[in-house]
């Protein structure tokens, strides 16, 4: 949670409990029955305080998974930047050191140290474990190591140690001596421009600052320092054709600590830019990019994990309601008394808030806590799938905020204190001589002047809502929304012309209808710009809505019932109950019936993801097999290639990275470049998922894409590794501006396609005419082959690994590529079930504490039963079938909601075009299983304790 979002949230909660604890301050009498009714009871004070305190435990817990992705980003900025807030990119080697004398004249105080240095790409491979190992995707780095330990006001931080290599040696980093199994000592070998030279490890540096310095999107950082003059000599004789030139690059540090220079970068940089003066230098913040990348990743994940535990959080404010209102129940009498006596409204509503303030403090602090401990266990599940992306791994720390944690108090606390209060108002609208006698409520079916007023103002509202949100893709709230809340708006007018059970029933299924179909009857509007809190509207919309139809029908259910069971008196007692109290059965219903739908409706998605992979295969290789991607400074060339046996065509794409800044993102995003041309078309294309307005076909794509230098086609997940909502919401027909990462110059680019699957890392696409007008180095460092007819894809990429490591080439086939992508994406669901398994444990233990609470407020009925004749045995199965009727209707309603709503949205191609959809049988029959014997587990101990209790201690009158 952000520090600067706490101070509103602990003032809110403060006043809050400053109004509470002046009434326990002030009214003596309310206070004493507050502490009296608390402390009564300790075992079910216990069950009830657990069953409030998951919630908060869930969002701590979100919280704390922010915290950590933001920490484990941020810690790159350690590793691979350091003492490195700024770089001035240098296209001519020669002007580096001019630049580096400029800015050290400054003599800025803001500036601690400059730096010029080069890099160039390379492959290193050695045979020092007995084995030859490669790295095909390293760099080589120029650094003198004395000036560069004197960078910034930290030696520790540069993570330079010792000398500088001196020629015919080099230093590795941590990163690339583990690839190649290297160790100080050994000899490697260096593959540049076509030449080798082998070289003496002199020894091991961490990825730490500058012996970790990377600039890409990788998290690793493979480098290898060589004696300055190697790139010189290198090329001596030129570079080849199509290779990269090496980097020249001058790097700044800011007066501070690691991160806290980059609280000076603005400043910095505009000085750079004015001393500089040459529009072909580029001036780049890395430090602060770096770190805003990080909070917006840590947003995004804390963001998804409130958002999926939001439905165990109102599972947990149902379970509030629900056992506040059972206490009303229990305490009928008593509350009838007290009124009888002069008692006020007011008074009473003080007395249960007073109460439940002290369950909420409590719940509150429990909940934080327990936290802590959730968000450690999401970290350690989610650890191994953050470290499966190869290159782009990302090793997941534990971390987290105290803010956090205080906020989840707040929020946790502030959830029960309003939902207490809301439920006390409720509750103190009781009928005195109805409360003293303990007889129920009668059914009003007059509907009050204000209320008719009330609710055609919420239908009229609710009507221009929609209206105004119709055509608007980011006003989903609006479309999903706007109709259901203006039919209930129209109840109390339906009441007054038809009886108030059909007029119910029309309305709840008019919203379960639309929560179901609106999406396609709006033309698939509804979804297309939604995130995590569209899904969980949904999914709390059909749920009331289905819940609300359910409990109208009871009495139906109620008839077919007694039929079947009319000489099961266990069977007919269990029924009764939750038949007559519909309000308290539906509250426990919501409880499931959120939880299983979210639960269902992943494991539906888990499933349909996991059998996509020969489509997403088709989709994302074309008319292709494999990938090769090889070292941009020594690529081979397509004949080469083609010479490999096994090998049929050979495409030549240009590849390079590229800076992109859509409307609205505030600093330019790093994204791959390629660059094809019609051979690429020739031999098939990646399918597309849209394609821009006036585009009818995808073949009109691909060929303005060739004709047009200003077009270019996106993949689905284009800037969304940090680029945040801004990036991620652009869509074809969007212009956008395209940075040239070494010279700064921008050029314009329009939208006009995204592909649904990329695979190889592809990004965008462009021609290569406008791929070399954008960016000045791209090089022909990726293609796409297709394997002749009985050859093994996997053996032939094998094979060409083996023959091109020095050209640092890696082949992949499509496929293996979607299978590990697929794979870290069912775990990652896989880890999302595992948290809504809170959710699920918050609908048993609230079972289980309300089944407490019925078996102490029907103390006497069950007296009544046992001196008529009733059976130990069928009082208790009556409370297990009582428990397992209200699982069964909630497993019910979340499973067949969840799979109607899935199906829905694979149809209207939400998650791809061409998607099969499948039910899990098994998977959803193991959870509904689980969850239905945890419930009747969670039920022996309250209907134990029912056949236990003795008529004649049950039918005394006092308590």
């Amino acid at each position: 949670m952000s520090p600067s979002s706490l101070p509103p949230l602990v003032a809110v909660l403060v006043v809050a409990l400053l109004a509470v604890g002046w009434q326990f301050v002030h009214r003596p009498i309310q206070r004493r029955f507050a502490i009296r009714n608390a402390g009564r009871r300790p075992t079910e004070t216990v069950l009830l305080i657990v069953g409030s305190l998951l919630g908060t435990a869930i969002i701590t817990g979100s919280f704390i998974v922010g915290d950590t992705l933001d920490s484990s980003i941020r810690v790159t900025a350690k590793t691979q930047l350091g003492p490195v807030d700024e770089t001035v990119t240098v296209p001519d080697p020669a002007q580096a050191q001019t630049i580096a004398q400029k800015v050290q004249a400054l003599r800025d105080p803001r500036i601690d140290g400059v730096l010029p240095l080069s890099a160039v790409p390379a492959s290193f491979s050695s045979s020092a474990s007995g084995a030859r190992r490669a790295e095909p995707g390293a760099q080589a780095i120029e650094l003198d190591f004395a000036a560069a330990r004197a960078f910034g006001n930290d030696p520790a931080s540069t993570g330079i140690a010792g000398p500088t290599p001196a020629p015919g040696h080099v230093v590795l980093g941590a990163d690339l001596a583990q690839t190649l199994a290297a160790k100080r000592g050994d000899h490697v070998t260096l593959f540049l421009y076509g030449k080798k030279e082998r070289l003496t490890v002199d020894r091991i540096l961490p990825r730490i600052g500058l012996a970790g310095l990377w600039f890409g999107v990788e998290t690793s950082s493979p480098n290898g320092f060589v004696a300055p003059g190697t790139i010189a000599r290198v090329t001596s004789g030129g570079i080849p054709k199509g290779a990269a030139p090496p980097d020249s690059t001058v790097v700044v540090s800011n007066r501070g600590g690691v991160e806290d220079g980059a609280s000076l970068t603005q400043g910095v940089t505009q000085v750079l830019r004015r001393a500089i003066a040459d529009p072909t230098v580029r001036v780049d913040d890395v430090k602060r990019k770096r770190l805003d990348n990080a909070k917006a990743s840590g947003d995004s994940f804390r963001t998804l994990f409130v958002g999926i535990g939001e439905f165990a959080v109102l599972a947990g404010i149902l379970l509030l309601i629900n056992i506040f209102v059972m206490l009303s129940e229990e305490r009928k009498k008593q509350l009838g008394m007290l009124r009888a006596v002069g008692t006020s409204r007011a008074n009473l509503i003080r007395g249960f808030t007073m109460e439940g303030a002290l369950y909420a403090i409590v719940a509150g602090a429990a909940g934080a806590i327990l936290g802590i401990g959730v968000g450690w266990a999401i970290v350690k599940l989610a650890a191994p799938i953050f470290a499966g992306f190869g290159d782009f791994s990302l090793a997941l720390s534990f971390a987290f905020q105290i803010s956090s944690v205080v906020g989840g108090f707040c929020i946790g606390v502030l959830i029960c204190l309003i939902a207490v209060f809301f439920t006390s108002v409720r509750i103190s609208r009781i009928n005195i001589i109805r409360a003293i006698r303990d007889l129920p409520e009668p059914k009003v079916e007059r509907v009050r002047t204000r209320t008719l007023v009330l609710g055609l103002l919420l239908t009229a509202v609710s009507l221009l809502w929609f209206g105004a949100s119709v055509g608007d893709a980011s006003a989903w709230a609006g479309m999903l929304l706007g109709p259901p809340l203006a039919a209930f708006g129209l109840l109390p007018l339906l009441t007054r012309t038809i009886k108030r059970r059909p007029a119910v029933l029309v309305v709840s299924g008019f919203s379960l209808l639309w929560g179901i179909f609106g999406d396609a009857i709006l033309g698939s509007k509804m979804f297309e710009n939604g995130n995590i809190s569209t899904f969980v509207a949904q999914g709390v919309l059909l749920t009331f809505s289905a819940v609300v139809f359910l409990s109208q029908i009871q009495e139906n259910l109620a008839g077919l019932l007694h039929r079947v069971a009319a000489k099961g008196l266990s069977l007919r007692l269990g029924m009764a109950y939750p038949l007559a109290r519909r309000f308290r059965t539906g509250l426990t219903l919501g409880m499931y019936s959120l939880v299983l739908f979210t639960m269902v409706f992943i494991s539906v998605l888990a499933t349909v993801f996991g059998g996509q992979i020969d489509t997403t295969t088709t989709k994302a290789a074309g008319g292709y097999d494999m990938f090769v991607t090889a070292s941009a400074s020594n690529p081979p060339s397509a004949g080469q290639l083609a010479a490999v046996k096994g090998v049929g065509k050979v495409t030549v794409i240009d590849k390079s990275t590229a800076l992109f800044q859509p409307k609205g993102l505030a600093q330019p995003a790093p994204w791959f470049a390629s660059g094809i041309d019609r051979s690429f078309v020739r031999v098939g294309t990646p399918v597309l998922a849209k394609r821009a307005p006036g585009l009818h076909s995808a073949k009109e794509v691909w060929d303005r894409l060739l004709k047009d230098p200003k077009a270019m086609v996106i993949d689905g997940f284009f800037l969304q590794t940090g680029g945040g909502p801004a990036a991620a919401s652009v869509k074809p027909g969007d212009s956008l501006s395209v940075i040239d990462p070494i010279t700064g110059r921008r050029t314009q680019r329009t939208i006009i396609g995204v592909v649904d699957t990329d695979a190889s890392n592809f990004g965008v696409y462009m021609s290569k005419k406008s791929l070399h007008q954008a960016v000045s180095r791209a090089t022909p460092s990726l293609f796409y082959l297709t394997v002749d007819p009985g050859q093994d894809p996997s053996a032939l990429g094998a094979r060409l690994q083996g023959r091109f490591f020095r050209q640092g080439v890696q082949a992949s086939t499509f496929r293996s590529q979607v299978e590990k992508f697929a794979a870290l994406n069912l775990q990652f669901l896989r880890l999302m079930q595992g948290y809504l398994a809170l959710g699920l444990l918050v609908g048993i233990a609230g079972l289980g504490v309300v089944m407490v609470r019925a078996v102490r407020e029907r103390r006497h009925a069950v007296g009544v039963l046992r001196s008529l004749g009733f059976q130990s045995r069928q009082v208790r199965m009556a409370f297990l079938l009582e428990s397992a009727f209200i699982a069964i209707e909630g497993i019910l309603v979340g499973t067949v909601l969840a799979i109607i709503t899935s199906k829905q949205l694979v149809a209207t191609g939400q998650f791809g075009k061409g998607i099969v959809f499948t039910i899990p049988w098994v998977q959803i029959g193991v959870l509904v299983a689980i969850a239905f014997v945890a419930s009747l587990i969670a039920t022996v101990w309250p209907a134990e304790q029912a056949s236990r209790i003795a008529p004649a201690v049950a039918l005394r009158i006092a308590d």
